[in-house]
């Protein structure tokens, strides 16, 4: 199953995220892609760690740090 990285998730329209998080729970995709995003976030790089933290944002989790 193909699993979007930090980009393809920020380049979704504010108005797609919800059908973006329905079609991908609907898949059981969605849990792999938190845990992706999850996984660069607290293990990448800097860049990857910022990508990943603005993409769980744009997604409408929260970051705790």
């Amino acid at each position: 199953m193909f699993v979007p990285n930090s980009e393809e998730i920020l380049s979704v329209s504010p108005d797609g995220v919800a059908e973006f998080i329905m079609k991908h729970a609907g898949d059981k995709t969605l849990s792999r892609i938190v845990q992706r995003l999850n996984s660069d976030l607290l293990e990448g790089n800097e860049s990857a760690s910022q990508m990943a933290a603005r993409a769980l944002d744009h997604l409408g989790f929260m970051i705790q740090d």
